[in-house]
């Protein structure tokens, strides 16, 4: 029972070990707009993405479209550096205009 226990032990501290090794910390370096809604989409909560959206005065479309994070946008910066990353970009994706085309032939009217 003894060596069975230690081996478990060193199996959960291994883990623990190997999880904070592969977590990635982020670093603010300015207080601009985009600055927070990269930090807050990469931290997961949709709530307060879509709460930072809202007070920024920016529109999901130009966020999703036009904001960058160092130098990625910010559903790929999302999903390289992002908690829930599928959920997060799901709901800055919501913001992506979608065209519409009509086409007519001239020569048939």
């Amino acid at each position: 029972m003894n060596t069975f226990t230690k081996v478990l032990a060193t199996l959960a501290i291994s883990v623990s070990l190997t999880s904070a090794a592969n977590a990635t910390k982020l670093v603010v370096t300015d207080n601009e707009i985009s600055t927070e809604l990269c930090i807050t989409a990469a931290q997961g909560n949709r709530a307060k993405m879509h709460n930072a959206i809202k007070n920024s005065g920016l529109s999901k479309s130009f966020v999703v479209n036009k904001v960058k994070c160092n130098d990625q946008n910010i559903t790929d910066f999302v999903a390289q550096y992002g908690k829930s990353p599928a959920k997060m970009n799901a709901l800055l994706n919501q913001g992506r205009r979608k065209g519409n085309v009509n086409i007519s032939d001239i020569a048939a009217l």
